[in-house]
């Protein structure tokens, strides 16, 4: 009972090895800022565009959604440019008052590359912008007629509106300073380069217009000055690009995560490692507020989904768990492992000395083996951290599931010899290859065959103990063997078991940490009958043939003449 409070308490410390749990996303997002008062400060500042998104994607309750909408419904009535642009901006303004465009609602769904598609109103804007005293947006302005393009056509061409537009609206975010001072430096120098018939530049320039127009075409200009303002590179530009090109359905929710976590890169990265799960943990995140999303991302991991069996735990006893696990957690996630671990080896180390107990109590005859020895003490300990694992496995059947996935390498053609030829040399490459999860089983099985010969050891230990005649000595090995044999059973048994498991798709180890299993058997079995078992059966059958035994003694009697 108390191995399996013990082991309760562990299951509380909201510490995985593989994942980051709900509860401390929480009390991360508690810390910070809420996504309501986030949206409020962009609506403060006038910035429609940003708040509505971040409302979308952030904000579920319903008092405060209307709050938001009637606030920007507020703000439009009085501009109505602001469907447009998103919020103020002076250098966009005067665009819009240079081409009177009517404004609505619709306007604002593709508000960046729909306004500055039509060719009078990309003239009109080259015109405003050749006035600028910024040596970068002249740069720009110089490769708007870029030839060596592949992808698009410079603006003179018939088609050349797409990247036209890309470019002008680069040059518009560059003048009214919405990058970096750095980062509007390093496209300005692109651009020149361009300009001068470098080619790597103009594919480069190229592909900065491409993401551009990707994100023109789903947010307003004052949503695409955001990004431009936490971008600390071009890679950054094009790494959200790339999200919302793939993603176009999450715009609000990609949006929102970026200006929260500050870092396109992180962001980027976290769903190029957990494409399946990114976006259900990032929305479960971003209720909480900015910190929650930064922890998440920082993090690197999925956010913890219990089985049924731990869930049914957690809820039952959530309410004893200690706020002391949860800070710990947060602050210094090593530690919390690390504590975690230390109270499950506490379990198990307990289940052992119950098991011990049993297992003395049972037999009634014989003399047993001290608890302090130390091989009694080994076996204690072995039994501790297998219970401990196990239970760890199975609370966090994830730790089981390879982190390592194949990529994507797109379309291609297939021949039945290569076919062939793969089906030859996969087994080879699955049998090399190791990675966590099958070092964890292969020290789980290790550690299992190690308790069985300390078991099978303390056996033969307490059978020498007593005070028997060789041959009943004898016959109590003989009894024996099953025990002995034992580590054979088990490893073979998790030979067939890691192999079901394996064809099945819930482990994901090598297949050599399933035939490690049966190997370790062998091993240990032949240790334990050849340099343990064998002389001491020879040991005993000697002294049975001996003429002259003292039982009590344990020794042979030597003749004495009187």
């Amino acid at each position: 009972m108390l191995s399996l409070l013990v082991a309760v308490a562990a299951l509380l410390v909201p510490a995985h090895l593989r994942s980051v749990d709900a509860i401390v996303i929480e009390r991360a997002g508690a810390k910070g800022d809420s996504s309501l008062s986030k949206a409020s400060e962009a609506l403060d500042a006038a910035f429609v565009g940003p708040a509505q998104l971040i409302t979308k994607a952030a904000i579920t309750d319903l008092t405060s959604i209307e709050l938001i909408e009637a606030r920007s419904a507020a703000l439009i009535e009085k501009n109505p440019a602001y469907t447009v642009s998103g919020g103020p901006d002076p250098y966009f303004e005067d665009f819009l008052e240079l081409v009177r465009m009517e404004t609505s609602q619709d306007a604002a769904k593709n508000a960046v590359l729909s306004t500055l598609l039509p060719r009078t109103e990309r003239a009109s804007l080259s015109e405003l912008l050749f006035e600028s005293d910024n040596s970068n947006v002249r740069s720009m302005l110089l490769v708007r007629n870029l030839p060596g393009l592949i992808r698009l056509h410079p603006a003179d061409h018939p088609a050349g509106a797409p990247y036209d537009a890309g470019v002008l609206t680069l040059a518009l975010l560059i003048e009214g300073g919405h990058f970096k001072a750095g980062v509007a430096g390093r496209i300005g120098d692109l651009a020149s380069q361009a300009a001068l018939g470098t080619p790597t530049a103009i594919a480069a320039i190229e592909n900065l217009v491409i993401s551009t127009l990707t994100l023109g075409r789903q947010l307003d200009y004052q949503s695409l000055a955001s990004v431009a303002k936490v971008s600390k590179s071009s890679q950054d530009w094009a790494q959200m690009a790339a999200l919302i090109r793939t993603r176009p359905a999450q715009t609000p929710l990609l949006f929102t995560a970026l200006i929260f976590s500050g870092s396109a890169n992180d962001l980027y990265n976290y769903f190029a490692e957990y494409d399946e799960t990114a976006v259900q943990d990032l929305s479960a995140s971003i209720q909480s507020g900015p910190q929650a999303i930064r922890h998440l991302l920082q993090s690197d991991q999925i956010i913890f989904r219990p089985n049924q069996l731990s869930k049914r735990l957690i809820d039952q006893f959530s309410h004893y768990r200690p706020e002391f696990f949860i800070e710990m957690t947060y602050a210094n996630r090593t530690s919390a492992l690390l504590l975690k671990l230390a109270l499950l080896s506490i379990a198990g180390l307990l289940f052992a000395f119950a098991a011990g107990a049993a297992w003395r109590s049972s037999q009634a005859e014989g003399i047993s083996v001290s608890r302090l020895n130390p091989a009694v003490m080994a076996r204690d300990s072995l039994i501790g951290l297998v219970f401990a694992l196990t239970l760890w496995t199975i609370f966090e059947p994830e730790i089981l599931q390879s982190s390592e996935s194949l990529p994507e390498t797109g379309p291609r053609i297939e021949f039945v010899v290569a076919d062939a030829l793969e089906s030859i040399q996969s087994p080879v490459r699955i049998m090399q290859e190791l990675n966590t999860v099958t070092l964890l089983v292969l020290a789980l099985f290790f550690i299992i065959q190690l308790v069985i010969y300390t078991f099978s050891l303390i056996k033969l230990r307490e059978i020498s103990k007593q005070s028997l005649h060789p041959n009943m000595k004898l016959r109590l090995i003989d009894n024996e063997e099953n025990l002995f044999d034992c580590g054979l059973y088990v490893g073979l048994g998790g030979t067939v078991l890691s192999l079901i498991l394996v064809a099945v798709g819930i482990v994901e180890a090598s297949l050599m940490a399933a035939y490690a299993s049966t190997l370790f058997g062998i091993i240990f079995v032949a240790l334990l009958k050849i340099l343990h078992l064998r002389p001491y059966r020879k040991k005993l059958i000697l002294e049975a043939g001996s003429p002259e035994y003292n039982p009590q003694a344990g020794t042979l009697m030597k003749n004495i003449e009187l």
